[in-house]
């Protein structure tokens, strides 16, 4: 393996060496004018992206993703450069050209306190991958940000999806790795870039897939400092949850340190971080159960969540040389959570304890081998390891359609444990006019786990045709009508006729599920100054899997970028590329826990058992036709594909403002979901198949597809002294046939009508927006909002009416002149008046469109109000003090912000909201440097 890293290594610096031979005959050829480059970096050699660089006053560029600028035509004599990016204090160097090489520019970091006054406005695009969704975040700006590692993932993930993408799909990456990982403490952090663009040949996934957030760790300082800090969230402070009727003692305290400072003298630095939280929170259970009598009654608890958390994360920088930086990084989070899965219609009963860790080595190795020539090593070994604890062992889990969820929790006590390898190997040429890339991002994860999902064996209650009762409860000959899962469930409960379950599934065999997935890019991308204020990028991509095996994929990448001024006031981008998609490690665990031969999936319709909800004297499989079922990977599988462009536009506006809009279209095919090969034909779960009788067959095929579009609008000011602001806005209008899951199963198996619909989590509109404002007293008052709207949610009838094994089946159109349910509930069939006109429960085959719900409006508003007080009086002291105090909110307008609304037709909870993200919070902190 270690001799392949380094062959691998050597071997894409072969095309570069050959680059290199043509810089001599370059520099030979006689010009009027030079070309000055370079590259940004901070004080341990780490590139920084987005830098504002400005010759004499007039010309201006900006750092690309890899930290490098040119001016392309530089006359003879002396010049002046001055270079700017947020939280790095602002140079200005002496230049003459003709330059012998190209220029090393390293910024320090500024001190927090220090007050921003950066003019952004000479960052407007001068590289063609630059979109109006990139925003570079740090100083001020990265300090406006929540502390709590949570909601600042939280906060990033909104702004990710400017460009179209799912918040929850985003990729967090920190210093320079490709893959996704966990926060770094916000003291660590020096600088973050949200959506850095991803039309580049070295991303993955197009924005419609989940944004990009890169995060950059602080060095260590040339002498010692240090903070500790303190923050308190206490009961009295927070508001009661939406949904509780009563205030639960929430609470927060989180505490740690920092320390860096040098190891040797000159060539070698460290940073440390080390952070503990306790948090003291509460899940709302807002559900209908049934008393003894069988009466329906709301159920509402407040239920403790405790959360106990340690982070931590090392740092050490060494120069090797004056072209060579080292930098090893280890970090730690080890997690301890009570009472997970509960909230919403979960009650408690169905929580499960959860604990987990995750270390992480990383090593990274920067050569700068002469003026033209620049390579990167990237090396990550990642040890994580999980495991559940379910409150209730060995009991069914209860599942009563629109109305709760009880028994057991359907995880089990399963564990987990991964290794994975990242390694990145980049070189980097520059000529007179071209910056190349070559690239090779290679991935390994060993995975261990046992996976006990739905070895307890779970009971739905959904509904469906049911004997007529009389007044004494007595079944009446010849009559039937449709019930829904609660009262089901209130007949099994009193023993009245029609009271089975509707099914009861269990999953037996052994848990034990252990793979090894490996994926490998390699990726070429080339951006030219083609001159007169045209520049180009292009690039191609080959990505290779296996566990699913893809081997096809090779993805060309086009970025085109024209400033019509040499201020470049005005910019205009296009973009166009095609995407490949992968599948990662859970969904090759979910298809190996159901692959039917060392698990077996067993469910039998309408169980009757002496004993309910427990297999003590009571064998449910034992009671009907068995019912297997099994997942695969189809036999032609390949990888997803997107085809995707952009066209848009930056204007720099009088006094510091700049207005960006952007248009995105999307098209993809060859989208994976999983249909049943084998559904019944008349029906009837037991009924004739194509196949093996009574056995499902779910195989993941590319038979999905969808098309999609987004505008984006966003306007910033970073100049003004006392405010600084940006706000902006997408539309996006985002439609396929898979909800963006390999695991999604159309309602029926032999159409697709209905299933063209927007995806579940991702909203129609994203409004979002931060500013910072100096008030009198040096204090800092800052805010976070954003706002999502139009995100949807199912409406089903809670039951399996097409006997394929899936209860995702939605209602049908009722014909003219059907009773209404709750008029002539004896009726069969009746219907339920709707939004969206009568439906009927019978279903599972008709029209009615997928996603057809549509959920209020989230607002969330964060805000925070800090004062430092410098100790120190001498401002060039080695060790300056200081003291910040800070009030934080999250909510804290305490907008009932809803994630779940009722969609099973006739349940109690129909059409109704019942869970929602907490109200609002407030902390205290304060915090010594030094």
């Amino acid at each position: 393996m270690i001799n392949f890293i380094f062959a691998s290594r050597w071997l894409l610096l072969a095309p570069v060496l050959g680059a290199g031979l043509t810089l001599h005959a370059q520099a030979t050829a006689p010009t009027r004018c030079t070309v000055l480059s370079g590259t940004v970096r901070d004080t341990t050699e780490a590139l920084i992206p987005g830098a504002a660089l400005t010759l004499d006053g007039k010309e201006t560029t900006s750092s690309g993703a890899d930290g490098l600028f040119k001016f392309a035509c530089v006359g003879a004599g002396h010049h002046t450069l001055s270079i700017t990016s947020d939280g790095f204090a602002a140079k200005k160097i002496d230049v003459s050209t003709p330059h012998p090489s190209a220029l090393s520019v390293v910024l320090s970091l500024e001190q927090v306190e220090t007050q921003l006054d950066v003019d952004v406005s000479t960052t407007a695009a001068t590289n063609a991958n630059t979109s109006g969704p990139t925003q570079t975040i740090a100083g001020d700006r990265l300090q406006a940000l929540a502390d709590d590692p949570d909601d600042l993932q939280r906060e990033l993930t909104q702004l990710a999806a400017a460009a179209g993408g799912n918040p929850s799909n985003t990729t967090i990456a920190v210093d320079g790795f490709q893959d996704s990982s966990a926060l770094p403490p916000k003291s660590a952090i020096a600088y973050i870039v949200v959506n850095p663009d991803q039309f580049s040949a070295q991303y993955r996934e197009p924005p419609f897939e989940g944004g990009r957030v890169e995060v950059y760790t602080k060095p260590g300082a040339k002498t010692f400092h240090g903070a500790v800090f303190a923050v308190n969230g206490s009961p009295w402070m927070n508001a009661r949850d939406p949904f509780s009727v009563s205030k639960a003692s929430i609470g927060k305290q989180r505490y740690g340190f920092e320390l860096s400072g040098p190891v040797t003298k000159k060539n070698s630095d460290f940073a440390i971080t080390l952070e503990h939280r306790s948090i003291d929170n509460f899940a709302v259970v807002n559900a209908v159960t049934l008393d003894s009598n069988g009466n329906q009654t709301a159920t509402i608890a407040n239920v403790p969540t405790p959360q106990r958390l340690w982070l931590a994360t090392a740092r050490y920088d060494l120069q090797l040389g004056a072209k060579n930086t080292f930098i090893a990084t280890y970090s730690a989070n080890v997690n301890d959570l009570s009472n997970q899965g509960v909230g919403g219609s979960t009650l408690q009963e169905g929580a499960y304890d959860a604990k987990s860790y995750d270390h992480m080595f990383r090593a990274s190795d920067v050569t700068l081998f002469n003026a033209h020539l620049m390579h990167e090593a990237r090396a990550s070994f990642r040890w994580s390891a999980g495991t559940d604890v379910p409150a209730s062992l060995n009991v069914p889990q209860v599942q009563v359609a629109g109305a709760f969820t009880g028994g057991g929790a359907s995880v089990g006590p399963q564990h987990s444990r991964e290794f994975q390898i990242e390694y990145d190997d980049d070189a980097i040429v520059t000529t007179k006019a071209h910056t190349l890339k070559f690239g090779m991002q290679f991935f390994n994860y060993l995975e261990r786990r046992e996976l006990t999902q739905s070895f307890n064996g779970s009971y739905v209650f959904g509904g469906g045709t049911a004997p007529v009762l009389d007044a004494n409860n007595q079944a009446i000959a010849g009559q039937t009508e449709t019930i829904t899962g609660v009262e089901q469930y209130r007949r099994t409960l009193l023993g009245y006729a029609g009271g089975q379950p509707t099914a009861y599934s269990v999953v037996t065999g052994t848990p034990t599920v252990n793979f090894n997935q490996v994926r490998d890019t390699l990726f070429f991308q080339d951006d030219w100054n083609a001159g007169h204020g045209l520049h180009v990028a292009y690039g191609v991509r080959y990505y290779i899997q296996n566990d699913p095996l893809f081997v096809g994929s090779l993805v060309p990448r086009l970025g085109v970028l024209w400033s019509p001024n040499k201020k470049g006031t005005w910019t205009l981008h296009a973009h166009w590329g095609m995407f490949s998609g992968q599948e990662g490690i859970g969904s090759e665990a979910e298809m190996l826990r159901e692959d039917g031969v060392h698990r077996i999936t067993s469910t039998v319709y309408s169980p009757t058992c002496t004993t309910l909800f427990t297999t003590t004297g009571c064998q449910p499989l034992t009671t009907g036709t068995l019912i297997t079922s099994r997942r695969e990977w189809g036999p032609h599988l390949g990888a997803q594909t997107w085809g995707a462009a952009n066209v848009g536009g930056t204007r720099v506006l009088p006094y510091g403002f700049n207005l960006s809009l952007d248009y995105y279209y999307v098209r993809m095919w060859d989208m994976i979901r999983s249909k049943n090969i084998n559904a019944p034909l008349n029906g009837s779960p037991t009924g004739p198949r194509p196949g093996p009788a009574n056995t499902n067959i779910y195989r993941a095929e590319n038979s999905a597809q969808g098309t999609g579009n987004a505008v984006f609008g966003g306007l910033e000011n970073h100049k003004f002294k006392r405010v600084q602001f940006f706000v902006g806005g997408v539309r996006v209008n985002l439609i396929d046939d898979n909800n963006d899951d390999t695991f999604f199963t159309p309602q029926n198996a032999n159409s697709d009508a209905g299933e063209f619909a927007r995806r579940l989590n991702q909203g129609e509109w994203n409004v979002f927006g931060n500013a910072t404002i100096t008030l009198p007293e040096k204090i800092q008052f800052s805010l976070n909002y954003s706002g999502q709207g139009g995100h949807v949610f199912n409406v089903t009838t809670g039951f399996d009416n097409n006997g394929d094994g899936v209860f995702n089946d939605r209602p049908q159109y009722a014909v003219a002149g059907t009773p209404l349910c709750n008029v002539t509930p004896s009726a069969s069939p009746c219907g339920y008046t709707t939004p969206w006109g009568e439906l009927v429960s019978s279903g599972g085959t008709g029209v009615f469109p997928r996603d057809k719900g549509v959920m209020p409006w989230g607002n969330y508003l964060d805000t925070n109000v800090q004062r430092t007080f410098k100790l120190s009086h001498n401002a060039k002291a080695d060790h300056p003090q200081s003291v910040t105090v800070n009030v934080r909110s999250s909510n804290v307008l305490n907008h009932m912000n809803v994630t779940s609304v009722g969609g099973v037709l006739g349940s109690p909870q129909f059409g109704v909201a019942y869970a929602a993200d907490p109200g609002r919070r407030i902390e205290a902190g304060v915090r010594y440097s030094f």
